[in-house]
């Protein structure tokens, strides 16, 4: 049966003359309950029998009452040459399925697969009798204890995997002395250790050698450099703390894919790695310094982030055109991006986050036309909005933020359709909003805080497809591309900023966020906006908003973390606050707010973990708040006397004392004529100023009934 064609085999299996006589049995990709049929067994003349993945899905934990044992008697099965049992939902002793398959002598096993399942127990010592395995595959278990010594017997063994197990205990060359044959040995995300030495040659040619966490360390595993034939190496977080030995370009040179990754690689880069034959090599988070030297001539995909790397050069860039992913992020790389970069017209991902370029990226990365992924954030960059981005139309993530960009954000953004998340905080941009910003039918998470945005919030939110949960958007065409390595990602997250994860966390669980805090902002919020009803963050706080909280809010259902403190916001707080179930932090300081708060337990328990998202709003009551209801709270102030040193300031003490008095004496006469232009231009004053004169004014301001009595 071809795989991926789903059929029901059922309970049991009937069996005629035909049947018995069955040499090559293919059952993978089907839909078999219960155990495995008894009748299996008496197929004498079989040589393969494949049940792999007989459920598409092999995230089986939680489904325990479709696990099986190996219960079939198998000793008939003297002819079998083939047993694929992979992600079967098998379940028991791995040493008694060993037992079972061993009754047959001779015993012509050559290919046993079993992982992906939950197996359990230790590894038979006896198991080095198979001697005409060529693959053992039992990786993805949870077999513990040690590997026994006798594998290394297994003279014929090419392909060996046991890993992301439990198992423990070291590794000796006794363990490899007869695998002449040997090739693939996978022995990663165990609890080994690797104990052989410098001076050992393996007496097989090795090409896939994964020793991920395990420990090898502290110095580099010099017995690798016997084997040449090496293709793909991954050491990563293996404990080395030593420089790359001389001899690295050499013994590697045929070496495709490496990762040594996680480790405390010291010193500098071997100056002829231009001789290698690398396409993937990944040696981020190591304490490597110096400069970059010339790069593999075939380079595709190249992560050296998180190291000390200092230079950055012309002639670092020499290699593949073909270059895919370039993540240098979190080095010392100083100077210009160099121009060179736009060799690389291939190039999906660049990341050079974390370090100390300067000036204005150049604009021939443009001809990168294929860039999906744009970090270029914690820098020194400055200029424009960068032109060379107008024409990456296929750009899904953009950081610039932490720079020192300025100007207006073009017109032209919205033709980003593709752009999945945009990142522009901490610049100096300036102007409105292009109101085409809503054309960003893929956009899920947009941080513009802490610029010098100013103008009204965009209307036709509900373009924003993405952020509605009546979207069925697939907005990544190319969803291997969101794996790459790339810098983590930040967020104002209940008041503070906090690091969410990965991007490929952002982009998997479609975390949608809207940051447009410490802006000029004006104008109402629009009530459009509640048609993002997908949206877990919304900060619109220290702007100059004005109006109400939008009365449908309570719809926005997904909303997690909600700001909008430090504005001028006033009316009532809705009662439909209450219905945002999933609600954690609700913060509405420093707006003029009035009215008795509404009731209700969700608005209790966030005001017991943030007793402050209400203060500064002097003209709410009621509970939780201690001053009760009556007549003087429902009437709004004047100036915004009620904020202290974190509102909004008055520049200058004398127009503070003015617009007191003025207050003062207005309230005293009931004239409110000219009100609400005098709150906007208490409030549009400056911060800074408002820090050093606001407790006099605020000392004057309580003095009054005691001056007027």
């Amino acid at each position: 049966m071809p795989p991926g064609t789903p059929s029901t085999i059922g309970d049991h299996l009937v069996l005629d003359g035909d049947h018995l006589s069955l040499r090559f049995l293919y059952l993978s990709c089907t839909c078999m309950y219960g155990q495995f049929p008894d009748a299996l067994g008496d197929m004498t003349s079989l040589q393969v029998l494949d049940l792999s993945d007989i459920y598409y899905d092999c995230d089986y934990q939680d489904d325990d009452k479709n696990m099986r044992s190996m219960t079939m008697d198998m000793k008939n099965l003297c002819n079998l040459e083939v047993l694929n049992l992979r992600c079967t939902l098998l379940y028991g002793d791995v040493a008694e399925l060993f037992r079972n398959l061993s009754r047959c002598s001779p015993n012509k096993l050559q290919e046993l697969d079993l992982g992906w399942n939950h197996l359990t127990g230790m590894l038979p010592r006896w198991m080095g009798q198979f001697m005409s395995l060529v693959v053992l595959n039992l990786g993805w278990d949870y077999i513990t204890g040690h590997v026994p010594c006798e594998i290394g017997k297994l003279s014929n063994l090419t392909h060996l995997d046991l890993n992301t197990n439990k198992l423990d205990g070291t590794i000796t060359e006794e363990h490899f002395a007869s695998a002449r044959s040997l090739q693939y040995i996978d022995l990663s995300y165990n609890a080994l250790k690797i104990e052989i030495s410098s001076d050992w040659q393996p007496p097989s040619t090795l090409e896939y050698v994964y020793f991920a966490s395990c420990q090898m360390g502290p110095l580099f595993p010099g017995w690798l450099q016997w084997n040449v034939s090496i293709a793909y190496l991954d050491i990563s977080s293996a404990g080395i703390a030593d420089r790359l030995p001389q001899w690295f370009s050499d013994a590697f040179s045929n070496v495709e894919f490496m990762n040594i990754s996680n480790n405390q690689l010291n010193g500098t880069l071997p100056a002829n790695m231009g001789s290698m034959s690398l396409q993937e090599l990944y040696l981020s988070s190591n304490k490597l310094t110096g400069k970059i030297p010339t790069l593999p001539p075939n380079i595709m995909s190249l992560d050296l982030s998180n190291n000390l790397l200092s230079g950055l050069t012309g002639h670092s860039v020499v290699g593949s055109a073909n270059l895919k992913s370039l993540s240098l992020f979190s080095n010392r790389l100083t100077d210009h991006i160099p121009e060179s970069f736009c060799k690389y017209q291939q190039l999906v991902v660049l990341d050079l986050s974390n370090n100390f370029l300067e000036g204005e990226p150049p604009l021939c990365l443009g001809v990168t036309k294929y860039m999906e992924f744009v970090a270029l954030s914690n820098n020194s960059l400055s200029g424009k909005f960068p032109s060379f981005l107008q024409k990456l139309t296929n750009v899904h993530f953009l950081d610039l933020s932490w720079n020192k960009f300025s100007g207006r954000l073009p017109v032209w953004i919205g033709s980003l359709t593709s752009l999945g998340v945009i990142r522009l905080s901490h610049n100096k941009f300036f102007g409105s909003i292009p109101m085409n910003i809503t054309n960003l039918s893929c956009l899920q998470y947009m941080d513009l805080n802490n610029n010098k945005i100013s103008g009204s919030l965009p209307i036709y939110q509900s373009y924003l497809k993405f952020m509605t949960n009546t979207s069925m958007m697939a907005c990544y065409d190319s969803p291997e591309t969101i794996y790459f390595d790339l810098n983590s990602l930040s967020t104002v997250w209940k008041g503070q900023e906090l690091n969410y994860g990965s991007i490929q966390r952002i982009v998997e669980t479609s975390m949608t966020s809207i940051d447009l805090s410490s802006n000029d902002l004006t104008g109402e919020i629009p009530e459009e906006i509640v048609v993002l009803d997908k949206l877990v963050n919304f900060n619109l706080s220290r702007n100059h908003l004005t109006g109400v909280i939008p009365k449908k809010i309570g719809e926005m259902r997904s909303l997690q973390s909600l700001d909008l403190s430090r504005n001028m916001l006033s009316g009532e707080i809705l009662a439909t606050l209450s219905n945002l179930a999933f609600l954690s932090y609700l913060e509405l300081s420093y707006n003029d707010l009035i009215g008795r708060i509404p009731s209700g337990v969700q608005l209790d328990t966030l005001y017991a973990e943030y007793p402050s998202m209400y203060i500064g709003n002097i003209s709410l009551c009621g509970h939780p708040l201690q001053n009760n209801c009556s007549s003087e709270h429902h009437a709004p102030k004047q100036c915004g006397l009620g904020r202290t040193e974190e509102g909004y300031g008055i520049p200058f003490f004398y127009l503070g004392l003015g617009c007191g008095f003025v207050v003062g004496t207005w309230n005293a006469f009931g004239v409110l004529l000219f009100k609400r232009n005098w709150r906007i231009a208490c409030f549009r004053l400056s911060d800074k100023l408002y820090d050093k004169v606001y407790v006099v004014v605020a000392t004057w301001a309580r003095a009054r009934p005691t001056q007027t009595d």
